[in-house]
């Protein structure tokens, strides 16, 4: 549930306002959320110049991954049944976002950062979460909804 909460709020507090605030760049009186795309376009570039592929996957994540993964957090703690077939689609939806991000890098000359700090320590460090954990998590779900069609299926059969 913590994953789920984290990236939730990550995905609608942070990247949210990147979406929407096509000018943070600019801004004489920026916010907290316009310097903190500042600092990461330092690891990624695409930001600052509001790469149409980076706006349309971060779009995408602040409003409909973000409110999935919150939606998340709900079903686990209500023991809802529809939890892991949410939380296998939201961690799909993470995986090809990162796919198209890092794809759409590699394309595109993959040369966005200032530094290597930079590279790795916002492109790869801060990225790298939301491919190691959805993998695990969506591996899990898998083998929930799998164990419970068969058990439903042995069910059938008696």
């Amino acid at each position: 549930m913590c994953w789920w909460a984290f990236t939730g709020l990550t995905h609608i507090l942070i990247e949210g306002p990147f979406v929407f605030t096509p000018d943070f760049f600019t801004k004489t009186n920026p916010n907290f959320f316009d310097e903190v795309w500042k600092e990461y376009s330092k690891g990624d570039s695409r930001y600052v110049a509001r790469d149409t592929a980076t706006v349309t996957v971060e779009g995408i994540t602040a409003v409909l991954k973000g409110p999935a993964s919150l939606l998340a957090v709900y079903a686990i703690a209500s023991r809802k049944s529809y939890s892991h077939i949410l939380q296998f689609a939201v961690c799909l939806g993470q995986l090809y976002g990162c796919i198209v991000y890092f794809t759409t890098a590699y394309l595109d000359g993959f040369n966005f950062w200032a530094s290597p700090f930079y590279f790795w320590a916002y492109f790869i460090g801060a990225n790298s979460s939301w491919i190691v954990i959805p993998l695990l998590i969506a591996t899990r779900s898998w083998k929930k909804i799998c164990a419970a069609v068969h058990q439903s299926e042995k069910v059938k059969t008696k």
